[in-house]
């Protein structure tokens, strides 16, 4: 439940807590439902009715206009307390109907009606305003991360550019010192063993003669190797920052998917807020019941429309079409399926209500997926971007050090030992040496190659 209402609060308390652009997209059906209402009440004609909704339409768009910089002024800046946010919504839609009551009396001598005009409008206005919020809200939170991931991506791109490069030049580095430095040595001391092996007899001699030898292989075979990866260059996968365009929200106004789940939400709330004052809770099932019909036609269109990738405007116009002759059918029936309202909708009209609903939820729907897989790109790149990016400086530390090692390191110095220790071992004052002596110069000598040895092996790109 927490990690519901903190969405809830990330999405709705911000920016988005308040837009004039998104309560003129609620308007229409909010202007609808009251004028309908004003229709039933005192049997007026429909200019007039019309004219009573209008009135409480402007009177609290200008409340809103004003205490959106009164109370939610800093909205923009940092995230807003959830009770100021509702505070705003609720007393919106009070003055909404409150307006309607007091100028239908003013200005027609009708009755108040408070309770059926006001409590209607401000619970409406209410929830449409609430998940407005959450829903825009969402997605500019998307698209503000998916700006952030992509600049990211363009810094890790430069950065990756930059080691590249650096990778290139230490790679040349680390070639001429096994080349000049390192390569030399290990060829020498690989003739001056095989040159020692046939003055030895002895099982101990021959044995760390013979490792001696095998280890002076080992080191040749790993600096060939060595080599041959230098030379090769980074093989890594490289990545390149590719700009993601955001769909701008006038291309929205085509959506590229069918809504399931928030037509469900859409057409809940209109058949709730559109039936309980016109004809109480019989009204509201009929409403809600007329969504399985619908569902039947929306799901599997919306499911044929994922699938196709062009040309999905018939799709979306033979899915509309559906919608409104299901409506406009289940309509008709509802006096067989038993539902005997006071004031029903003619079916065209109710119809037509039910595609804005659907067609609505559908560009919403299209704008929260369009941002949230184009962010989860730019993520997936950004995570690939950095890890492009340890591997090369990694690899550039490991040649960087196998650089200093081979140039000023102990690796030369063991070499130079060992190649020394067979030099002493060859030259003719070596009889005066005793066997025991000889045997240890040569463990000695095993043991600076065998650390010679591992410290190649740990440098290895």
């Amino acid at each position: 439940m927490k990690y519901y209402v903190q969405r809830f609060r990330f999405a709705a308390t911000g920016r988005w807590a308040v837009s004039l652009r998104t309560y003129l997209l609620i308007f229409p059906f909010g202007f609808l439902v009251t004028t309908e209402r004003e229709l039933i009440f005192n049997n007026v004609t429909l200019s007039r009715a019309a004219l009573i909704a209008l009135s409480g339409e402007l009177a609290s768009f200008l409340y809103l206009f004003i205490t959106q910089y009164l109370v939610l002024g800093n909205r923009e800046n940092e995230l807003q307390p959830i009770w100021k946010c509702f505070l705003v919504w609720v007393t919106t839609g009070f003055v909404r109907g409150l307006t309607v009551s007091v100028y239908a009396n003013w200005a027609f001598d009708y009755d108040f009606e408070l309770v059926r005009r006001v409590a209607p409008a401000t619970s409406y206005t209410t929830v449409v305003m609430a998940l407005a919020a959450l829903y825009f809200g969402s997605i500019d939170r998307r698209r503000t991360e998916l700006r952030a991931l992509q600049s990211l991506g363009q810094v890790l791109t430069q950065e990756e550019e930059g080691l590249s490069k650096e990778d290139s030049r230490f790679r040349v580095q680390a070639q001429e010192v096994l080349h000049e430095e390192i390569l030399p040595q290990v060829q020498a001391l690989k003739r001056g063993v095989e040159v020692a092996l046939p003055k030895y007899s002895g099982e101990e001699s021959e044995k760390e003669l013979a490792k001696l030898y095998n280890q002076s292989l080992q080191i040749a075979h790993s600096i060939k190797t060595q080599l041959q990866i230098l030379q090769t260059g980074y093989q890594g996968p490289s990545v390149r920052s590719e700009e993601v365009s955001i769909m701008d929200y006038r291309r929205a106004l085509l959506p590229q998917i069918m809504s399931v789940r928030l037509t469900v939400v859409f057409f809940s709330l209109g058949a709730i807020s559109g039936q309980l004052s016109r004809n109480g809770l019989e009204g509201v099932a009929a409403g809600l019941l007329g969504i399985f019909p619908l569902l039947l036609v929306v799901i599997p269109i919306s499911q044929l429309i994922k699938r196709v990738h062009r040309k999905k405007l018939p799709l979306f116009l033979f899915g509309f079409a559906s919608a409104y002759a299901v409506s406009y059918g289940y309509n008709l029936l509802q006096p067989d399926l038993g539902f005997d309202l006071a004031h029903p909708y003619a079916p065209w009209y109710s119809a037509a209500k039910t595609i804005y609903g659907l067609y609505f939820a559908s560009v919403i729907a299209s704008l929260l997926v369009d941002s949230g897989r184009k962010r989860e790109l730019a993520s997936e790149f950004g995570t690939k971007a950095k890890e492009a990016v340890e591997r090369l400086e990694k690899g550039n530390q490991l040649i960087e050090q196998s650089i200093q090692v081979g140039r000023y390191g102990t690796l030369q110095g063991k070499l130079s030992g060992v190649t020394l220790a067979l030099h002493l071992l060859g030259s003719p004052s070596v009889e005066e040496i005793s066997s025991d002596r000889k045997l240890e110069l040569l463990k000695n000598a095993n043991q600076m190659l065998g650390d010679s040895l591992a410290e190649i092996e740990s440098l290895k790109v």
